[in-house]
């Protein structure tokens, strides 16, 4: 009987003869094709492979002579490239497969005696390469050279790089390069766009050329590696010189505003003619900086009578008559959305995306969920709906999540592979791709990793055992001997997040389907300096009466969560004493406890709030001790999370809930006379819009006494406050993404005595910049000035700070919210 068997070659740059490594136990030699020990790839996969074989006794070299029985070989590429294969092949009557996969390879061992021999034959080039990755793979997961007898060809050929604004994960070095390589990456972002294009304007044309030259070394470089590299672009990002250039207005009823669009990619491709493609997104316009602008076809400018489908139809055409019409380049459009109503609606995808755009060298990139990275999101319903190809762009799923949270990871696999498996259910599937953010170093254990890993190996075989991805996994980083148990721990991890964390009744109808925490922070809502936290009490009572009708069974859910967490805890008290590294034992036992003690802090913080609710809606001695009872739960749950070794939370909201409590449970009266009484949101938007027209008014008046002593620039998403203190700054950041400071610049110290600080408002969306307290004696002279970004995305604040040496009740500029 024949066998079959993938063939392929992969070509590098030079590599040294011999690897030296001391006393190493088994020693494989290479036989290669002739030069593709030159090839990059080739040399990168190999370094590899001794740098992960060295601590286990395991060395590789190249060789020159033919293959005997007396050594451990490694015979790559196919028969018609390297010699030695065609003899090894045709003297056991092998077949190679000819080269419809040419990603594709396969592997054979064959023993001799003592020593064996490795057939790794892939069906170009690049098989060659990903046929030596999986080697590294399998060793880094069995610690030793496995006997393999496999044919592996991807399911998924284009594996894509999800840059976002700024970033450039997979392609913004030649580090970030190789560890993309590592996980068969074949496309990357490199720089962005607005960071490319030959602006008519300084500094920005001498400081992108110079740019220009260091993409081309990474670009030169991907290609050496068998990737392509893209360039990313936030919808019509632009420097305003642009317009000036080609006499547009932005309005997508002016034809010239289209030739300014088409002259962005014009400019880009033709100074740099050696990127492969760009990407867009037109929602969520946050990617810009420095003095780029950004101006939003799609919404803005409404006199122009365009529909929302109409306009975004335009602009991807016209984009794509640029970059693929007349360059042959490649144009990936990620079709994010913030609005349930539009891009994601499946009647507004087909609205768009019709037969006026062309298919060729086009993919759409649609998000596996049809928000964020929230449990309790359906899968987007966008795919496979017209002729266009795709690639599914996936999560990591771990909102709750932050830098400094230090909690178990998320290991989203199952989520993962059912969702790639629903969109290629179709005969007709026009998924041929995935996007994952690509550059990550492979030492790690946490969500990024297990995400990278995880999609990885679905891109080769969508139907692979999740167990058996995870135990791969955990054998990567805890050894062979606790995968098995590890594994068990990572596989429970979505289930304790999901039901531990999210609050399921309230998680439908919306756009966020978790709306109490956000990444490391559990938010206060509304203004409580200003509104006593009304508006934070009315969020929950909204929550509480969404959830009412299957309390008991909200409730379940979330104790669901917590026993999960308990549990993992358990699993891993049960091997602790098994791991050789006792410092990495310790850390996983924190991060463990970090999340079981994240998810009771959540449980008692969801039921304070509702038993709160219970007790104002009907009080009696049962529903006040309930309460009580709920309290001090809470308060104890929040000292544990709080006092946990590595704790990086924001717990603004739960500790506005406590103060709320503890004032109902003194005076039930005064809470319900709070949600009567204090200001609502309209009425402090009005306060607020008289307080910014007196400052106008003041500025105008005592102009010659007003001093300037500092500006504010910053890209701000959500709710921030500036303290400043002399020339002390501090930024107090309460909701949604951090902000991006442009400039911060206190150029004189605010005086140490009374005076009346007022903000002089450049450019910034509502709420505008506004004073929440004004400095004086009792505050050690300390002002509070408030930011609030209220549209979806980021929106720029741009301001002046003034003083005026006058009390604010002389200026009539006195806080009515402090009286």
């Amino acid at each position: 009987m024949r066998r079959s068997l993938c063939v392929s070659v992969f070509f590098g740059l030079l590599f040294p003869a011999q690897w030296a490594f001391p006393e190493p136990s088994e020693i494989w030699r290479f036989s290669l094709p002739p030069n593709a020990a030159a090839d990059e790839a080739i040399r990168l996969a190999i370094q590899d492979l001794n740098e992960t074989g060295q601590p286990l006794g395991l060395a590789f070299e190249i060789s020159e002579g033919a293959p005997t029985d007396k050594d451990n070989w490694i015979l790559v590429g196919g028969p018609d490239r390297n010699i030695a294969v065609q003899r090894f092949m045709a003297e056991r009557d092998l077949d190679p497969v000819k080269d419809y996969f040419p990603q594709g390879f396969g592997l054979r061992t064959f023993s001799n005696g003592e020593k064996r021999t490795l057939l790794i034959a892939g069906a170009s080039l690049v098989g060659d390469v990903r046929g030596l990755y999986w080697l590294w793979d399998r060793i880094r997961v069995h610690k030793k050279i496995p006997d393999l007898n496999e044919v592996r060809v991807p399911a998924l050929n284009l594996r894509v790089d999800c840059p976002w604004g700024k970033s450039s994960p997979g392609g913004g070095s030649e580090a970030r390069l190789r560890n993309s390589l590592r996980y068969g990456f074949n496309w990357v972002a490199g720089p962005p766009v607005l960071d490319l294009v030959p602006w008519d304007s300084e500094p920005e044309a001498t400081r992108n050329a110079s740019n220009r030259e260091r993409a081309r070394e990474l670009i030169e470089y991907a290609h050496s590696l068998h990737m392509k590299m893209f360039s990313f672009s936030h919808g019509f990002a632009h420097h305003p010189s642009l317009i000036r250039e080609v006499g547009a207005t932005l309005s997508p009823c002016d034809p010239k505003f289209w030739e300014a669009v088409r002259e962005k990619y014009r400019k880009l491709l033709t100074a740099l003619p050696e990127l492969d493609g760009i990407e867009i997104c037109n929602d969520d316009l946050s990617g810009f900086w420095d003095d780029y602008e950004i101006y939003d076809p799609m919404h803005e400018t409404p006199e122009c009578g365009w529909s929302y489908t109409k306009r975004f139809r335009e602009f991807v055409k016209t984009v794509y008559d640029v970059v693929v019409g007349e360059f042959g380049k490649t144009y990936f459009h990620f079709t994010w959305s913030l609005v349930l109503h539009e891009l994601t609606t499946p009647e507004v995808h087909r609205e768009i995306f019709t037969d006026e755009i062309p298919t060729e060298n086009f993919y759409l990139k649609p998000k596996i969920t049809q928000g964020d990275r929230w449990w309790h999101q359906p899968y987007n319903r966008t795919f496979n709906l017209t002729p266009h190809e795709s690639v599914v762009m996936f999560e990591t799923m771990n909102y709750y999540e932050g830098g400094r949270t230090n909690i178990f990871p998320t290991f989203a696999g199952e989520y993962y592979q059912s969702g790639l498996q629903t969109f290629l259910m179709p005969e007709d599937s026009k998924v041929v791709g995935v996007a994952l953010g690509g550059g990550m170093p492979q030492n790690g254990w946490g969500t990024r990793e297990a995400y990278d890993y995880v999609l990885y190996r679905l891109q080769w075989n969508p139907n692979e055992s999740m167990e058996q991805i995870a135990k791969d996994f955990c054998s990567i980083h805890f050894g062979p001997e606790l995968a098995e148990a590890m594994a068990e721990i990572y596989l429970l991890s979505p289930h304790a997040y999901k039901y531990g964390l999210h609050i399921e009744p309230v998680s439908y109808g919306q756009f966020n389907s978790f709306q109490h925490m956000r990444v490391g922070t559990f938010p206060e809502m509304g203004i409580p300096a200003i509104d006593q936290g009304r508006e934070h009490l009315e969020f929950w009572k909204r929550v509480y009466l969404r959830c009412r009708p299957w309390m008991q069974e909200t409730l379940q859910d979330l104790d669901h969560g917590l026993e999960v967490a308990e549990e993992m805890v358990g699993k891993f008290q049960e091997i602790k004493g098994r791991f050789e590294d006792s410092e990495l034992a310790v850390e996983i036992k924190n991060r463990l406890t970090m999340t079981r003690l994240l998810i009771q802090t959540n449980n008692r913080y969801v039921r304070d709030a509702f038993a709160l609710f219970d007790y104002l809606e009907e009080p009696s001695v049962e529903s006040k001790s309930h309460l009580e009872r709920a309290h001090q739960r809470l308060i104890a749950a929040r000292e544990a999370f709080a006092t946990s070794p590595g704790f990086g939370y924001q717990l603004f909201g739960v500790d506005l809930l406590l103060k709320k409590s503890a004032e109902a449970l003194e005076s039930i009266d005064s809470t319900r006379s709070l949600l009567r009484d204090a200001p609502t949101r309209q009425e402090i938007e009005e306060t607020v819009a008289n307080q910014q027209a007196r400052y106008r008014s003041v500025l105008e008046e005592h102009g010659d006494e007003a001093v300037l002593f500092g500006r504010f620039e910053a890209q701000i998403d959500g709710n921030d406050i500036l303290i400043i203190s002399g020339t002390e700054t501090e930024i107090h950041h309460m909701r949604w993404d951090h902000p991006s400071i442009k400039t911060l610049d206190i150029t004189k110290p605010l005086p140490r005595k009374e005076v009346t600080v007022i903000p002089k408002d450049i450019e910034s969306r509502p709420l505008h910049p506004f004073v929440l307290e004004q400095p004086t004696e009792a505050n050690d002279f300390t002002a509070r000035i408030y930011f609030e970004d209220e549209p979806g995305g980021h929106g720029w604040v741009r301001c002046e700070l003034y003083y005026v040496e006058k009390s604010p009740e002389e200026l009539g500029l006195s806080i009515p919210w402090l009286r």
